[in-house]
This record gives structure tokens, C-alpha cells and sequence, in this order.
């Protein structure tokens, strides 16, 4: 089982160091912090939702990113990742999926100039390679069942 948990972990850390290709207008789009890069020096309330949930998608690729590594790291130093660890990244992941289809089709409440507006985010390649594969390293936290080997 320390195998498909390495390969969980290197999954869950790709998508943080994949979104840096999101910060140029590249064919893939912008991925999901996308429009935090784009972003000039307006005032908060003048930016658009998109912006908003860059930063939302930036904290949670950071969350992913720290557990991903944890993954790798810990078996090194021979800690046990037990069952409330696994079942923790497997609840960042699905609030990552969730979270990404919300602001997908209905969109998620920002901040406007007028008050809070739900205006649903652009879909482009990079954003759903990002997300495909987090649910990939989600999906394999699950099949791991909780049993943490620390191999």
C-alpha cells in the first residue's frame, strides 16, 4: 500500500507546480488561479468573481500541495499515517471537486461593486487537467482504505 500512497502524493502535489503554466495566456488557459495573475492594481472591490476564486483555488492547492507532500515525506522518517490522515485528503479533495463545479455552472458568492454576485468561472484545459488530477490521487487515497504504511 506505500506505493499507491507515494503515487497519491505525487498527484496531489502536481497540480500546485502544473498551475504555474496558468500565469501567461497559454493554449491551456489559465487553470484554476488563473485570473489571480492576470489581475491588475484595482481595488478589491473592483475585481471580478474569477479573481475571488483563484485565491480560494491557490489556498486549496497549497492544502493539497502540504498533504501531497506529507505523503512522500513522512514514510521517510517511519510516521504512521493512519486512517484520520488518508480520510482528511480525501475530504480536501472532494471540497476541491466541489468547490470546481460550483464555480464551474452556477458560480460561487463574490464580492462586487454591488454586492455579492454569482457569476460562474470559465472551464478551460488547464483547470480541469489540474482538477482531474487531484480526484486521480483522491481516488487513490480511497482505494488505499486507510491502511497507512509507512514504507
Amino acid at each position: 500500500m506505500g506505493g499507491m500512497l507515494r503515487l497519491a502524493g505525487i498527484l496531489l502535489v502536481l497540480p500546485f507546480f502544473l498551475q504555474l503554466l496558468g500565469m501567461g495566456d497559454t493554449p491551456l488557459g489559465g487553470g484554476l488561479c488563473g485570473e489571480v495573475f492576470r489581475a491588475q492594481d484595482m481595488a478589491l472591490a473592483l475585481q471580478t468573481p474569477g479573481f475571488w476564486y483563484g485565491l480560494l483555488f491557490m489556498l486549496l492547492l497549497a492544502l493539497e500541495l502540504g498533504f501531497g507532500l506529507s505523503l512522500l515525506l513522512l514514510p521517510l522518517l517511519e510516521v504512521s499515517l493512519g486512517a484520520p490522515w488518508i480520510r482528511a485528503g480525501r475530504y480536501l479533495v472532494g471540497t476541491l471537486l466541489l468547490l470546481f463545479l460550483l464555480s464551474r455552472t452556477t458560480g460561487l458568492p463574490a464580492p462586487g461593486p454591488g454586492g455579492l454576485v454569482l457569476e460562474p468561472a470559465p472551464l478551460d484545459a488547464l483547470s480541469l487537467l489540474l482538477v482531474g488530477l487531484s480526484l486521480a490521487g483522491g481516488l487513490l487515497l480511497r482505494e488505499n482504505g486507510g491502511h497507512g504504511a509507512a514504507s
